[in-house]
Protein backbone atom coordinates (compact mmCIF):
# COMPACT_ATOMS: atom_id res chain seq x y z
CA UNK A 1 0.00 0.00 0.00
CA UNK A 2 2.32 2.42 1.13
CA UNK A 3 4.91 1.63 -2.53
CA UNK A 4 1.71 2.35 -4.55
CA UNK A 5 1.54 5.73 -2.60
CA UNK A 6 4.73 6.24 -3.37
CA UNK A 7 4.65 5.47 -7.24
CA UNK A 8 1.78 7.85 -7.32
CA UNK A 9 3.16 10.91 -5.24
CA UNK A 10 6.25 9.90 -7.89
CA UNK A 11 4.02 10.19 -10.63
CA UNK A 12 2.41 12.94 -9.83
CA UNK A 13 6.40 14.80 -9.33
CA UNK A 14 7.11 13.73 -12.66
CA UNK A 15 3.90 14.95 -14.53
CA UNK A 16 4.28 18.28 -12.87
CA UNK A 17 7.80 19.01 -14.15
CA UNK A 18 6.65 17.40 -17.95
CA UNK A 19 4.04 20.31 -17.17
CA UNK A 20 6.49 22.85 -16.35
CA UNK A 21 8.84 22.34 -18.87
CA UNK A 22 6.37 22.64 -21.46
CA UNK A 23 5.29 25.87 -19.71
CA UNK A 24 8.66 27.57 -20.26
CA UNK A 25 9.53 25.88 -23.80
CA UNK A 26 5.89 28.20 -24.69
CA UNK A 27 6.54 31.40 -22.85
CA UNK A 28 9.73 31.33 -24.09
CA UNK A 29 8.70 30.90 -27.28
CA UNK A 30 6.84 33.65 -26.89
CA UNK A 31 9.71 35.94 -25.09
CA UNK A 32 11.95 35.14 -28.24
CA UNK A 33 9.24 36.78 -30.70
CA UNK A 34 9.34 39.83 -28.44
CA UNK A 35 13.01 39.76 -28.56
CA UNK A 36 12.43 39.60 -32.47
CA UNK A 37 14.85 36.70 -32.24
CA UNK A 38 15.15 35.06 -35.99
CA UNK A 39 12.24 32.80 -36.44
CA UNK A 40 14.02 29.46 -36.10
CA UNK A 41 14.83 30.62 -32.43
CA UNK A 42 11.28 30.66 -31.87
CA UNK A 43 10.54 27.72 -33.81
CA UNK A 44 13.43 25.47 -31.64
CA UNK A 45 11.32 26.43 -28.30
CA UNK A 46 7.97 25.04 -29.62
CA UNK A 47 10.10 22.09 -30.97
CA UNK A 48 11.55 22.40 -26.95
CA UNK A 49 8.00 22.37 -25.17
CA UNK A 50 6.35 19.24 -27.66
CA UNK A 51 9.11 17.09 -26.20
CA UNK A 52 7.50 17.41 -22.26
CA UNK A 53 3.72 17.45 -23.99
CA UNK A 54 4.35 14.25 -25.70
CA UNK A 55 5.81 12.83 -22.44
CA UNK A 56 3.00 13.61 -20.64
CA UNK A 57 0.93 12.42 -23.20
CA UNK A 58 2.57 9.24 -23.33
CA UNK A 59 2.11 9.17 -19.49
CA UNK A 60 -1.69 9.25 -19.52
CA UNK A 61 -1.75 11.83 -16.25
CA UNK A 62 -4.65 13.88 -15.33
CA UNK A 63 -4.91 17.18 -14.48
CA UNK A 64 -7.91 19.27 -13.39
CA UNK A 65 -9.53 21.81 -15.91
CA UNK A 66 -9.03 24.81 -14.40
CA UNK A 67 -5.13 23.94 -13.87
CA UNK A 68 -4.83 23.25 -17.39
CA UNK A 69 -6.83 26.57 -17.91
CA UNK A 70 -4.20 28.29 -15.82
CA UNK A 71 -1.63 27.10 -17.43
CA UNK A 72 -2.77 27.63 -21.40
CA UNK A 73 -3.60 31.30 -20.71
CA UNK A 74 -0.46 31.90 -18.63
CA UNK A 75 1.59 30.20 -21.64
CA UNK A 76 -0.56 31.84 -24.25
CA UNK A 77 -0.08 35.19 -22.85
CA UNK A 78 3.34 36.41 -24.06
CA UNK A 79 2.41 35.34 -27.56
CA UNK A 80 -0.50 37.08 -27.64
CA UNK A 81 1.64 40.51 -27.11
CA UNK A 82 4.14 39.74 -29.32
CA UNK A 83 4.72 42.18 -31.93
CA UNK A 84 5.85 39.67 -34.23
CA UNK A 85 5.12 35.90 -35.09
CA UNK A 86 6.15 33.32 -37.40
CA UNK A 87 2.83 34.16 -39.73
CA UNK A 88 2.39 37.85 -41.24
CA UNK A 89 -1.35 36.70 -42.20
CA UNK A 90 -2.55 38.56 -39.14
CA UNK A 91 -1.91 41.74 -41.52
CA UNK A 92 -4.04 40.82 -44.21
CA UNK A 93 -7.10 39.81 -41.68
CA UNK A 94 -7.22 43.49 -40.59
CA UNK A 95 -6.76 44.62 -43.79
CA UNK A 96 -10.08 43.19 -44.68
CA UNK A 97 -11.61 43.69 -41.79
CA UNK A 98 -10.82 47.57 -42.10
CA UNK A 99 -12.05 47.53 -45.49
CA UNK A 100 -15.51 46.23 -44.44
CA UNK A 101 -15.58 48.71 -41.82
CA UNK A 102 -15.19 51.58 -44.53
CA UNK A 103 -18.30 50.33 -46.46
CA UNK A 104 -15.94 48.72 -49.42
CA UNK A 105 -16.41 45.18 -50.65
CA UNK A 106 -12.79 43.41 -49.99
CA UNK A 107 -13.06 41.39 -52.69
CA UNK A 108 -12.86 44.04 -55.38
CA UNK A 109 -9.54 45.07 -54.62
CA UNK A 110 -6.08 43.90 -53.88
CA UNK A 111 -4.53 45.78 -51.21
CA UNK A 112 -2.19 47.62 -53.13
CA UNK A 113 -5.53 48.82 -55.28
CA UNK A 114 -4.96 52.92 -55.69
CA UNK A 115 -8.83 52.82 -54.87
CA UNK A 116 -7.90 51.70 -51.68
CA UNK A 117 -4.91 54.71 -50.71
CA UNK A 118 -6.57 56.14 -47.95
CA UNK A 119 -7.13 53.45 -45.92
CA UNK A 120 -3.68 52.28 -45.95
CA UNK A 121 -2.08 52.89 -42.25
CA UNK A 122 0.62 51.75 -40.34
CA UNK A 123 -0.04 47.67 -40.63
CA UNK A 124 -0.95 48.29 -44.49
CA UNK A 125 2.85 47.86 -45.49
CA UNK A 126 3.04 44.49 -43.61
CA UNK A 127 0.17 42.78 -45.64
CA UNK A 128 1.55 39.82 -47.72
CA UNK A 129 0.66 39.24 -51.18
CA UNK A 130 -0.28 42.81 -51.36
CA UNK A 131 -1.46 42.30 -55.30
CA UNK A 132 -3.67 40.09 -54.77
CA UNK A 133 -7.49 40.16 -53.53
CA UNK A 134 -8.40 38.15 -50.79
CA UNK A 135 -8.59 34.83 -50.49
CA UNK A 136 -10.83 34.33 -47.18
CA UNK A 137 -14.53 33.04 -47.75
CA UNK A 138 -17.60 35.57 -46.44
CA UNK A 139 -17.75 33.83 -42.56
CA UNK A 140 -13.91 34.85 -42.31
CA UNK A 141 -14.54 38.16 -43.49
CA UNK A 142 -17.35 38.84 -40.97
CA UNK A 143 -15.12 37.83 -37.89
CA UNK A 144 -12.28 40.16 -39.36
CA UNK A 145 -14.78 42.78 -39.77
CA UNK A 146 -15.88 42.19 -35.96
CA UNK A 147 -12.50 42.89 -35.35
CA UNK A 148 -12.42 45.82 -37.63
CA UNK A 149 -15.18 47.87 -35.80
CA UNK A 150 -14.26 46.86 -32.32
CA UNK A 151 -10.55 46.65 -31.72
CA UNK A 152 -8.25 47.17 -34.67
CA UNK A 153 -5.08 46.12 -33.66
CA UNK A 154 -3.19 42.67 -33.87
CA UNK A 155 -3.59 41.75 -30.28
CA UNK A 156 -7.88 41.53 -30.59
CA UNK A 157 -7.48 39.35 -33.73
CA UNK A 158 -5.15 37.15 -31.82
CA UNK A 159 -7.14 36.69 -28.82
CA UNK A 160 -9.88 35.97 -31.38
CA UNK A 161 -8.02 32.89 -32.92
CA UNK A 162 -6.95 32.20 -28.70
CA UNK A 163 -10.68 31.82 -27.72
CA UNK A 164 -11.25 29.78 -30.85
CA UNK A 165 -8.64 27.47 -28.92
CA UNK A 166 -10.28 27.58 -25.85
CA UNK A 167 -13.41 26.71 -26.95
CA UNK A 168 -12.31 23.95 -29.32
CA UNK A 169 -11.03 22.47 -25.73
CA UNK A 170 -13.96 23.23 -23.65
CA UNK A 171 -16.05 21.13 -26.36
CA UNK A 172 -13.82 18.39 -26.43
CA UNK A 173 -14.06 17.87 -22.56
CA UNK A 174 -17.65 17.13 -22.87
CA UNK A 175 -17.03 14.05 -24.57
CA UNK A 176 -13.31 13.14 -23.72
CA UNK A 177 -11.08 15.16 -20.90
CA UNK A 178 -7.86 13.02 -22.52
CA UNK A 179 -8.51 14.87 -25.89
CA UNK A 180 -9.33 18.44 -24.65
CA UNK A 181 -6.23 18.20 -22.21
CA UNK A 182 -4.06 17.08 -25.15
CA UNK A 183 -5.73 20.14 -27.50
CA UNK A 184 -4.90 22.28 -25.31
CA UNK A 185 -1.48 21.57 -24.55
CA UNK A 186 -0.62 20.98 -28.02
CA UNK A 187 2.40 23.65 -28.68
CA UNK A 188 1.78 24.23 -32.63
CA UNK A 189 -2.48 24.31 -31.42
CA UNK A 190 -1.48 27.27 -29.14
CA UNK A 191 1.20 29.19 -31.29
CA UNK A 192 -1.43 29.48 -34.18
CA UNK A 193 -3.67 30.52 -32.34
CA UNK A 194 -2.35 32.92 -29.71
CA UNK A 195 0.64 34.05 -32.09
CA UNK A 196 -0.52 33.54 -35.85
CA UNK A 197 -3.91 34.73 -35.29
CA UNK A 198 -5.12 31.91 -37.64
CA UNK A 199 -8.93 30.87 -37.24
CA UNK A 200 -8.34 27.44 -38.70
CA UNK A 201 -8.98 26.75 -35.12
CA UNK A 202 -13.02 27.89 -35.60
CA UNK A 203 -12.66 25.81 -38.67
CA UNK A 204 -11.49 22.90 -36.42
CA UNK A 205 -14.50 23.49 -33.97
CA UNK A 206 -16.85 23.29 -36.95
CA UNK A 207 -15.44 20.35 -38.18
CA UNK A 208 -15.58 18.74 -35.19
CA UNK A 209 -19.28 20.20 -34.08
CA UNK A 210 -20.67 18.63 -37.47
CA UNK A 211 -18.78 15.09 -36.98
CA UNK A 212 -20.76 14.95 -34.36
CA UNK A 213 -24.00 16.72 -35.75
CA UNK A 214 -23.42 13.63 -38.01
CA UNK A 215 -23.09 11.11 -35.65
CA UNK A 216 -26.20 12.04 -33.91
CA UNK A 217 -27.93 12.29 -36.65
CA UNK A 218 -28.56 15.65 -36.18
CA UNK A 219 -28.49 16.50 -40.40
CA UNK A 220 -29.69 20.30 -40.49
CA UNK A 221 -27.34 21.15 -37.83
CA UNK A 222 -24.59 19.25 -39.57
CA UNK A 223 -25.76 21.17 -42.81
CA UNK A 224 -25.25 24.58 -41.22
CA UNK A 225 -22.16 23.61 -39.68
CA UNK A 226 -20.81 22.63 -43.47
CA UNK A 227 -21.81 26.29 -44.34
CA UNK A 228 -19.98 27.45 -41.21
CA UNK A 229 -16.74 25.47 -42.51
CA UNK A 230 -16.93 26.60 -45.91
CA UNK A 231 -16.97 29.83 -44.85
CA UNK A 232 -13.95 30.11 -43.00
CA UNK A 233 -12.14 28.45 -45.52
CA UNK A 234 -13.95 26.46 -48.25
CA UNK A 235 -13.46 22.83 -46.13
CA UNK A 236 -17.37 22.43 -46.16
CA UNK A 237 -17.15 21.91 -49.85
CA UNK A 238 -15.32 18.29 -49.11
CA UNK A 239 -17.85 17.26 -46.18
CA UNK A 240 -21.18 18.13 -48.25
CA UNK A 241 -21.43 14.69 -49.19
CA UNK A 242 -20.97 13.19 -46.27
CA UNK A 243 -24.65 13.99 -45.20
CA UNK A 244 -25.38 11.21 -47.36
CA UNK A 245 -24.80 9.11 -45.21
CA UNK A 246 -27.59 9.98 -42.81
CA UNK A 247 -29.94 11.53 -45.34
CA UNK A 248 -29.55 11.24 -48.97
CA UNK A 249 -32.51 13.77 -49.85
CA UNK A 250 -30.71 16.33 -47.96
CA UNK A 251 -27.41 15.58 -48.98
CA UNK A 252 -28.10 17.94 -52.35
CA UNK A 253 -28.72 21.11 -50.03
CA UNK A 254 -26.08 20.34 -48.13
CA UNK A 255 -23.47 20.58 -51.48
CA UNK A 256 -25.45 23.78 -52.17
CA UNK A 257 -25.48 25.38 -48.43
CA UNK A 258 -21.44 24.67 -49.00
CA UNK A 259 -21.02 26.42 -52.21
CA UNK A 260 -22.77 29.71 -51.11
CA UNK A 261 -19.28 30.90 -49.66
CA UNK A 262 -17.57 30.39 -52.68
CA UNK A 263 -19.53 32.72 -54.76
CA UNK A 264 -18.44 36.24 -53.18
CA UNK A 265 -14.69 34.39 -54.10
CA UNK A 266 -15.16 33.78 -58.15
CA UNK A 267 -15.93 37.62 -58.53
CA UNK A 268 -12.42 38.53 -56.33
CA UNK A 269 -10.15 40.94 -58.42
CA UNK A 270 -13.38 42.11 -60.45
CA UNK A 271 -12.79 45.73 -58.99
CA UNK A 272 -9.30 45.97 -60.92
CA UNK A 273 -9.21 43.21 -63.32
CA UNK A 274 -7.32 41.19 -61.30
CA UNK A 275 -6.84 37.17 -60.65
CA UNK A 276 -8.38 36.56 -56.99
CA UNK A 277 -6.95 34.93 -54.51
CA UNK A 278 -8.89 31.61 -54.82
CA UNK A 279 -8.02 31.67 -58.33
CA UNK A 280 -4.13 32.03 -57.63
CA UNK A 281 -4.47 29.03 -55.52
CA UNK A 282 -6.22 26.96 -57.53
CA UNK A 283 -3.64 27.45 -60.23
CA UNK A 284 -0.44 27.99 -58.64
CA UNK A 285 0.41 28.06 -55.02
CA UNK A 286 2.32 25.16 -53.52
CA UNK A 287 4.61 24.45 -50.68
CA UNK A 288 5.59 22.06 -48.48
CA UNK A 289 3.55 19.86 -50.47
CA UNK A 290 3.40 15.95 -49.93
CA UNK A 291 1.95 13.39 -52.16
CA UNK A 292 0.93 15.81 -54.32
CA UNK A 293 4.40 16.59 -55.68
CA UNK A 294 4.71 12.84 -56.28
CA UNK A 295 1.83 13.11 -58.38
CA UNK A 296 3.09 16.43 -59.83
CA UNK A 297 6.58 15.12 -60.70
CA UNK A 298 4.92 11.51 -62.19
CA UNK A 299 2.03 13.85 -64.44
CA UNK A 300 5.02 16.24 -65.45
CA UNK A 301 6.77 12.98 -67.22
CA UNK A 302 4.41 11.67 -68.25
CA UNK A 303 3.60 14.76 -70.34
CA UNK A 304 6.97 15.53 -71.59
CA UNK A 305 6.08 12.53 -73.93
CA UNK A 306 3.91 14.55 -75.55
CA UNK A 307 5.75 17.78 -75.64
CA UNK A 308 5.88 19.58 -79.37
CA UNK A 309 8.80 21.80 -78.49
CA UNK A 310 11.40 21.59 -75.24
CA UNK A 311 8.87 22.35 -72.26
CA UNK A 312 5.79 22.77 -74.52
CA UNK A 313 2.81 21.14 -75.16
CA UNK A 314 -0.27 21.79 -76.92
CA UNK A 315 -3.85 21.41 -77.05
CA UNK A 316 -5.28 22.01 -80.42
CA UNK A 317 -8.91 20.28 -79.89
CA UNK A 318 -9.48 22.70 -76.70
CA UNK A 319 -8.65 25.87 -79.18
CA UNK A 320 -12.13 27.37 -79.51
CA UNK A 321 -12.60 27.32 -76.24
CA UNK A 322 -9.46 28.57 -74.67
CA UNK A 323 -10.00 31.39 -77.51
CA UNK A 324 -12.91 32.48 -75.40
CA UNK A 325 -11.48 32.51 -72.40
CA UNK A 326 -8.11 33.93 -72.95
CA UNK A 327 -6.73 37.04 -71.05
CA UNK A 328 -9.85 36.69 -68.86
CA UNK A 329 -9.94 35.35 -65.28
CA UNK A 330 -10.61 31.97 -66.59
CA UNK A 331 -7.66 31.51 -68.44
CA UNK A 332 -5.78 28.40 -67.52
CA UNK A 333 -2.65 30.86 -67.53
CA UNK A 334 -3.94 33.56 -65.13
CA UNK A 335 -1.80 34.22 -62.02
CA UNK A 336 1.34 32.27 -63.47
CA UNK A 337 4.70 33.99 -64.01
CA UNK A 338 4.66 34.91 -67.69
CA UNK A 339 6.81 33.04 -69.68
CA UNK A 340 10.67 33.89 -70.47
CA UNK A 341 9.43 33.06 -74.37
CA UNK A 342 6.04 34.11 -74.78
CA UNK A 343 3.57 31.52 -76.31
CA UNK A 344 1.08 32.84 -78.96
CA UNK A 345 -0.39 30.22 -79.44
CA UNK A 346 -3.83 30.45 -76.76
CA UNK A 347 -3.54 26.34 -77.59
CA UNK A 348 0.55 25.85 -76.24
CA UNK A 349 1.12 25.59 -72.61
CA UNK A 350 4.21 25.57 -70.58
CA UNK A 351 4.66 21.61 -69.47
CA UNK A 352 4.95 22.45 -65.79
CA UNK A 353 1.92 24.52 -66.35
CA UNK A 354 -0.13 21.92 -67.65
CA UNK A 355 1.37 19.09 -64.32
CA UNK A 356 0.03 21.67 -62.26
CA UNK A 357 -3.28 22.35 -63.49
CA UNK A 358 -3.85 18.69 -64.63
CA UNK A 359 -2.46 17.20 -60.54
CA UNK A 360 -5.19 19.93 -58.79
CA UNK A 361 -7.90 18.31 -60.97
CA UNK A 362 -7.00 14.87 -59.99
CA UNK A 363 -6.63 16.03 -56.46
CA UNK A 364 -10.22 17.05 -56.66
CA UNK A 365 -11.54 14.42 -58.19
CA UNK A 366 -9.70 11.74 -55.47
CA UNK A 367 -11.09 13.58 -52.67
CA UNK A 368 -14.36 14.12 -54.07
CA UNK A 369 -14.47 10.23 -55.04
CA UNK A 370 -13.22 9.42 -51.79
CA UNK A 371 -16.53 11.55 -50.28
CA UNK A 372 -19.08 9.80 -53.06
CA UNK A 373 -17.85 6.28 -51.51
CA UNK A 374 -18.08 6.83 -47.87
CA UNK A 375 -21.34 8.36 -48.23
CA UNK A 376 -22.66 5.09 -50.42
CA UNK A 377 -21.30 2.94 -48.34
CA UNK A 378 -22.47 4.78 -44.96
CA UNK A 379 -19.26 5.06 -42.65
CA UNK A 380 -19.33 6.04 -39.91
CA UNK A 381 -19.67 9.66 -39.92
CA UNK A 382 -16.91 10.60 -37.87
CA UNK A 383 -14.69 7.83 -39.11
CA UNK A 384 -15.89 9.48 -42.70
CA UNK A 385 -15.38 13.25 -41.84
CA UNK A 386 -11.70 12.12 -40.41
CA UNK A 387 -10.65 9.91 -43.86
CA UNK A 388 -12.23 13.03 -45.99
CA UNK A 389 -9.83 15.56 -44.37
CA UNK A 390 -6.68 13.32 -43.87
CA UNK A 391 -7.03 12.76 -47.42
CA UNK A 392 -6.79 16.71 -47.89
CA UNK A 393 -4.39 17.38 -46.05
CA UNK A 394 -2.22 14.59 -47.54
CA UNK A 395 -2.70 15.58 -51.25
CA UNK A 396 -2.82 19.05 -51.13
CA UNK A 397 -0.63 21.48 -52.90
CA UNK A 398 -0.29 23.53 -50.28
CA UNK A 399 -0.11 22.94 -46.23
CA UNK A 400 0.77 25.10 -43.89
CA UNK A 401 1.28 24.01 -40.41
CA UNK A 402 -2.11 25.87 -39.06
CA UNK A 403 -4.04 23.74 -41.68
CA UNK A 404 -3.57 20.68 -39.49
CA UNK A 405 -5.93 22.30 -36.82
CA UNK A 406 -8.71 21.87 -39.50
CA UNK A 407 -8.46 17.83 -38.40
CA UNK A 408 -6.81 17.66 -34.95
CA UNK A 409 -9.50 18.02 -32.46
CA UNK A 410 -11.74 15.64 -34.66
CA UNK A 411 -8.25 12.97 -34.60
CA UNK A 412 -8.29 13.50 -30.66
CA UNK A 413 -11.44 12.83 -30.13
CA UNK A 414 -11.15 9.38 -32.26
CA UNK A 415 -8.45 8.57 -29.48
CA UNK A 416 -5.41 9.40 -31.98
CA UNK A 417 -2.52 10.12 -32.05
CA UNK A 418 -0.59 10.11 -35.38
CA UNK A 419 -1.54 13.96 -35.69
CA UNK A 420 0.42 14.90 -32.55
CA UNK A 421 3.29 13.26 -34.35
CA UNK A 422 2.57 15.67 -37.45
CA UNK A 423 1.71 18.73 -35.75
CA UNK A 424 5.49 18.52 -34.36
CA UNK A 425 7.01 17.55 -37.75
CA UNK A 426 5.34 19.97 -39.38
CA UNK A 427 7.29 22.79 -37.95
CA UNK A 428 10.10 22.10 -40.27
CA UNK A 429 8.05 23.90 -42.92
CA UNK A 430 9.13 27.17 -41.44
CA UNK A 431 12.71 26.46 -41.57
CA UNK A 432 13.27 28.94 -44.59
CA UNK A 433 11.61 31.42 -42.77
CA UNK A 434 14.86 32.99 -41.86
CA UNK A 435 16.13 33.60 -44.87
CA UNK A 436 13.18 35.19 -46.53
CA UNK A 437 13.30 37.55 -43.81
CA UNK A 438 16.93 37.98 -45.26
CA UNK A 439 16.91 37.85 -48.57
CA UNK A 440 13.06 37.59 -49.74
CA UNK A 441 13.94 33.98 -51.20
CA UNK A 442 11.96 31.09 -50.30
CA UNK A 443 14.11 28.28 -50.26
CA UNK A 444 12.71 25.12 -48.82
CA UNK A 445 14.51 21.55 -49.08
CA UNK A 446 12.84 18.71 -50.80
CA UNK A 447 14.69 16.59 -48.25
CA UNK A 448 12.81 18.37 -45.37
CA UNK A 449 9.55 17.94 -47.04
CA UNK A 450 10.61 14.86 -47.65
CA UNK A 451 11.62 13.80 -43.98
CA UNK A 452 8.60 15.27 -42.69
CA UNK A 453 6.44 13.22 -44.96
CA UNK A 454 7.60 9.90 -44.01
CA UNK A 455 7.20 10.80 -40.22
CA UNK A 456 3.75 11.20 -40.54
CA UNK A 457 3.38 8.49 -43.04
CA UNK A 458 5.38 6.33 -40.22
CA UNK A 459 2.96 7.31 -37.38
CA UNK A 460 -0.22 7.10 -39.35
CA UNK A 461 0.88 3.34 -40.41
CA UNK A 462 1.69 2.72 -36.78
CA UNK A 463 -1.91 3.84 -35.47
CA UNK A 464 -3.99 2.26 -38.53
CA UNK A 465 -2.44 -0.44 -39.28
CA UNK A 466 -3.22 -2.84 -36.05
CA UNK A 467 -6.50 -1.40 -36.09
CA UNK A 468 -7.38 -2.40 -39.08
CA UNK A 469 -5.41 -6.12 -39.17
CA UNK A 470 -7.41 -6.13 -35.70
CA UNK A 471 -10.86 -5.78 -37.29
CA UNK A 472 -10.72 -7.68 -39.94
CA UNK A 473 -9.38 -10.77 -38.22
CA UNK A 474 -12.52 -10.54 -35.77
CA UNK A 475 -14.68 -9.73 -38.53
CA UNK A 476 -15.89 -6.42 -37.80
CA UNK A 477 -15.96 -3.01 -38.76
CA UNK A 478 -14.36 -0.72 -36.54
CA UNK A 479 -17.67 1.94 -35.29
CA UNK A 480 -16.12 4.48 -32.83
CA UNK A 481 -18.49 6.61 -31.01
CA UNK A 482 -17.78 10.04 -29.76
CA UNK A 483 -18.92 9.46 -25.98
CA UNK A 484 -17.00 6.02 -25.94
CA UNK A 485 -13.38 7.51 -26.38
Amino acid sequence: MRIARLMDERGKVVSGLLLAAWWAGCVAAGIAAHLASPPSTLVLWLVAACVPYAAWLARDAELPRKHALGLVITAALPMILAPAGLSDDVYRFLWDGRVWTHGIDPYLYAPSDPALHPLRDALWRNINHPDVPTIYPPVAQLLFGLVGALWHSVIAMRLLAFVGHLVVGWSLSLRSRRASLAWWLNPLALSESALGAHLDVWVGLAVLAFAWALHDGRVRRAIGLVFVASGLKLVGLVLAPLVAIRSRRWAPVAVAVAALPLLPLLGAGSGSHTTGGLGQYARRWEGNAGAFALVKGATHAALETAEVAPGRVRFDTLRPTLERVHETRWDPRASFSPEKKPIHDVAEFETHVVASLLTRALVALTVLVLAIVLALRRVEPMRATHAVLLVVLLLAPQIHPWYLLWLLPLHLALGRRALVVWSVAILAAYAPLDHWLAAREWQQSTWVSFVQYAIVAFALAVEILPGEKRAADNGETRELSPRAV
